[in-house]
């Protein structure tokens, strides 16, 4: 019921904040979201919505809040677990076609667990899941944040294996 309720109330907010938009002529600005991702052991921190979609733990900025605080704060709401959030994967613009959707400016973050434990609550039931299983599940904007990820771990592993190669050097 919690659910519904929830749900309901997102779409309803949605809706009249697109209206309200529409009314002022497109002038109200995205609302700013951040998520973060976060690996442990080949495995996604992940949140199984009530509506079947997977996606990356994350929400709305309040008044006033960093972007790397409100990934934090977004995480442990949704997971129950402590969620350090550390470099910028990168950020995203959406624009949705839907009344029931809001634009936003997302920025998306690396991320580790430093305490807590799995909880769900009305925003769906937290899992980790594999990149196959990811793949297989996740909409195409929530794969292009997976595929971010996966080039930065990439860019940071090669960086590493350059300051390695460099550090003997200097004596």
């Amino acid at each position: 019921m919690k659910t519904r309720l929830y749900t309901y109330l997102k779409r309803v907010v949605s809706f009249c904040f697109n209206l309200l938009n529409m009314l002022l002529g497109g002038k109200l600005p995205p609302l700013g979201s951040a998520a973060v991702v976060v690996e442990e052991q080949g495995r996604y921190l992940v949140m199984l919505q009530p509506n079947g979609r997977v996606v990356f733990p994350g929400g709305f900025l309040t008044w006033r809040e960093h972007p790397r605080e409100a990934a934090e704060r977004e995480g442990r709401e949704e997971t129950g677990l402590l969620l350090e959030a550390d470099d910028l994967i990168n950020f995203y613009s959406l624009v949705p076609t839907d009344w029931r959707a809001l634009s936003t400016v997302s920025f998306v973050y690396r991320g580790r667990v430093r305490g807590g434990h799995l909880r769900t609550g009305v925003e769906g039931r937290p899992c980790w899941l594999t990149e196959e299983e990811l793949r297989r599940r996740m909409d195409p904007h929530s794969l292009r944040v997976l595929d971010d990820y996966l080039g930065y771990c990439q860019r940071r592993r090669q960086e590493l294996s350059r300051v390695k190669t460099l550090v003997p050097l200097v004596r």
